[in-house]
């Protein structure tokens, strides 16, 4: 009798393998697709984080990846500026869901200790999955409220880290779709995570950097017009004081001849400093540009010795000179080298006391002459010494700070000092042992001696030509006008637009000196206001200002004015300037 049962050993028969072989074989393909497809999506995502630095863009690239092709919808939260999180992302498929999602999510707040959401992964920082079915209504009202409304079923998520910093949350859900997310898809999705939180996390910086550019260019705006306002109000009473010089010189040329040549000569050094004030940019850029001619540094040490005499006279103690008798010939920039040594003798000074000693000496080194500061101060300590030469390197200072300042000294002359060809160095034996700062320049010939200059003498047969000078500064304006009328010329002066157009009409002037920075109505809007006129067509128009940037020079030409002279402006240069403009007109 034969067996109702089948036999449990032996050989499967022929089509019952078959057909085992080939169900093995589509799963391995199914498996080989999904494998591929999730590949795919990799190297897709890849591409479109790497496309963007916006955080907005990033955030929508990563869920156009996860939806619909792996879950039902993508929610993004990440930290604030403050630390707190919020919901930046709520991503469906229909554009109108994700609206409503977004809106409801952050107005509902899920409980922090609610298993799976945000909050919990920002704490633990681990993964969940499950089915909102193990959250109920007493537990976490706000979650039933939002899973309820748009049918969700279950969830992956995952908290989003990069640089081992937990930066937000990420949770792909899966709802209508019914689909649940395998082993391989939750792998997947982690990946992505990893991918999603580098690239939010540099959108971040990015948007940070930009920010940062942002405030340092309003910064810079800002230091700029500040100069340049700055520059102008330094820049109007020097005007006077040299126009003042010249009449003296041209009047009384006899009478307080050293005493002026003092005062000239501080103005052209005020002058240049207001220059490299509103130069800063360019100087700290390294793009000082030096007026180069045969210099005596004799010369140079008695400039220097002049421009700090104040600080000299103040602290009691005198310099010793140690000059050669020969010229000692450098090429390079007089007023940049007096910088130089003018530094030097102001280290020397805040840090010596009133009864030590200053020496300045000059000597030939070869083919290099060197300038050479020594003090007997309080030195300077051996760990700071090859620092000194830095910005913003200062030794320590007494409490009422008399030695104080912002540490730029040293470093402009080391600056100046390259730009020259040369090289500086300094050494002391220690503090309270004083210190040598020495200075060494390449040697130039002996400049030939030149014939005097012939003093300008004021124009013979010169027709007076009629100028109108408008300055609301009285006493810039009154003493150009008398400078000019000096020179030949016939002036008036007006101190704002409406009386130097009622001055246009009445006195027909043929060339106006006018200021910029006037009250009310600037110099920009009366020289259009004046080329609008008839009388003013063929006027020469001339700026002459506090205001000497690239963009105000720029400006005075689109406004009209034929020439741009930034006060205080030489003499000789004014002159010119006028004979110029008058014999073209």
């Amino acid at each position: 009798m034969e067996s109702a049962f089948p036999p449990t050993g032996g050989t499967p028969p022929p089509q019952d393998e078959r057909h085992l072989l080939a169900e093995k074989a589509r799963l391995l393909a199914e498996e080989a697709a999904a494998a591929r497809r999730r590949m795919e999506m990799l190297v897709s995502a890849g591409d479109s984080l790497a496309r963007s630095l916006d955080p907005d863009e990033t955030l929508q690239a990563i869920a156009r990846t996860l939806v619909p092709g792996v879950a039902d919808w993508c929610r993004i939260d990440l930290l604030d500026e403050a630390g707190v999180l919020q919901r930046k992302l709520a991503y469906h498929s229909d554009p109108e869901r994700s609206r409503v999602a977004l809106e409801m999510a952050r107005r509902l707040h899920a409980q922090p200790e609610t298993l799976g959401g945000m909050a919990w992964l920002m704490r633990t920082g681990q993964t969940h999955h499950g089915d909102f079915s193990q959250i109920g209504e007493p537990t976490d009202p706000a979650t039933t409220e939002y899973t309820r409304t748009f049918g969700m079923r279950s969830y992956f998520a995952l908290p989003l880290i990069a640089r081992g910093r937990t930066i937000g949350a990420m949770a792909v859900l899966q709802a209508e779709s019914g689909r649940v997310l395998s082993h391989d898809d939750r792998a997947l999705v982690l990946e992505l995570s990893r991918r999603a939180a580098v690239a939010l996390d540099n959108a971040r910086l990015f948007a940070e950097a930009e920010a940062a550019r942002r405030q340092a260019e309003k910064a810079n705006r800002i230091k700029d017009e500040f100069l340049a306002v700055l520059g102008h109000e330094l820049r109007n009473p020097l005007a006077p004081i040299g126009t003042a010089l010249e009449l003296m010189a041209r009047r009384v040329p006899d009478v307080a001849v050293q005493e002026r040549a003092v005062i000239g000569r501080q103005v052209r050094h005020l002058t240049r400093l207001i220059d490299d004030l509103l130069d800063v940019s360019r100087i700290t850029q390294g793009k000082v540009q030096l007026r180069r001619e045969p210099v005596e540094l004799q010369a140079v040490a008695a400039n220097a010795i002049e421009l700090t005499r104040p600080l000299y006279g103040k602290h009691r103690h005198p310099v010793a000179l140690e000059l050669p008798t020969e010229p000692a010939m450098v090429q390079g920039d007089f007023i940049r080298l007096s910088q130089v040594l003018g530094n030097l003798l102001v280290n020397s000074a805040k840090f010596t006391p009133a009864d030590g000693r200053v020496t300045l000496g000059v000597r030939a080194v070869g083919a290099e002459y060197e300038l050479r500061v020594t003090d007997t101060g309080c030195g300077i300590a051996p760990e700071l010494l090859p620092r000194v030469f830095e910005l913003f390197v200062q030794g320590r200072q007494a409490s009422n700070r008399e030695a104080g300042g912002l540490g730029l000294g040293l470093p402009i002359v080391r600056s100046l000092v390259e730009l020259h060809g040369g090289t500086v160095q300094a050494a002391s034996e220690g503090e309270g042992r004083g210190a040598t700062f020495s200075v060494r320049l390449p040697a130039a010939a002996p400049a030939p001696a030149s014939e005097p200059e012939p003093t300008t003498a004021a124009p013979q047969g010169r027709t007076a030509a009629r100028i109108l000078v408008v300055d609301d500064n009285r006493d810039a304006a009154l003493t150009l006008a008398e400078l000019l009328e000096v020179e030949g010329y016939e002036t008036r002066t007006a101190a704002d637009a409406p009386s130097a157009l009622r001055e246009l009409e009445s006195f027909r002037p043929r060339l106006a000196l006018l200021d910029i920075g006037l009250p009310q109505v600037d110099g920009y809007e009366l020289a259009g206001m004046i080329r609008a006129r008839p009388e003013g067509q063929d006027l020469k128009l001339v700026a002459l200002t506090g205001y000497g940037q690239d963009q105000d020079r720029e400006r005075a030409q689109g406004a009209g004015f034929d020439e741009h002279l930034v006060k205080p402006v030489p003499i000789d240069q004014l002159l010119e300037t006028l004979e110029r403009l008058l014999g073209d007109a």
